[in-house]
């Protein structure tokens, strides 16, 4: 197989990217180790799509690495900005909800100004009530 990008991890492992419109996949000696699913939403042909981050899974002995930062700066590449998962109610909004690690990435990555704002700035109300 041809890949797309190719990279060296901080523990010094040759990592393989495959790059499609929707998915960024990483390869550790021909194995998967990681992906990075997009969820791409086209309204009209006269404005780009926005694009949302869906799942970031990199296998545990590969996490901590750069993998994961690597697969959201090739699609960045890509698409341009991404919006991250809402930090409250993913649920409702029919988007999977954050991990801490995936907070972390979404907050790393918003700082390099691959991510964009979350799509949700206020605590729900519910979230504000509190049990007696």
């Amino acid at each position: 197989m041809t890949w797309d990008h190719e990279f060296t991890d901080k523990q010094d492992r040759k990592i393989a990217f495959e790059v499609t419109y929707e998915s960024i996949r990483a390869y550790y000696a021909g194995k998967r180790i990681g992906g990075f699913t997009l969820n791409v939403v086209e309204f009209d042909e006269r404005f780009p799509p926005t694009v949302h981050a869906d799942v970031v899974d990199v296998d545990k002995e590969f996490q901590n690495a750069g993998i994961a930062s690597e697969m959201v700066r090739l699609a960045f590449e890509e698409h341009g900005q991404i919006i991250p998962p809402p930090k409250y109610e993913a649920e409702a909004a029919k988007r999977n909800s954050i991990t801490e690690d995936g907070m972390r990435l979404v907050l790393s990555g918003q700082k390099k100004g691959w991510f964009t704002e979350f799509p949700d700035t206020e605590v729900p109300e519910d979230d504000l009530k509190f049990e007696e």
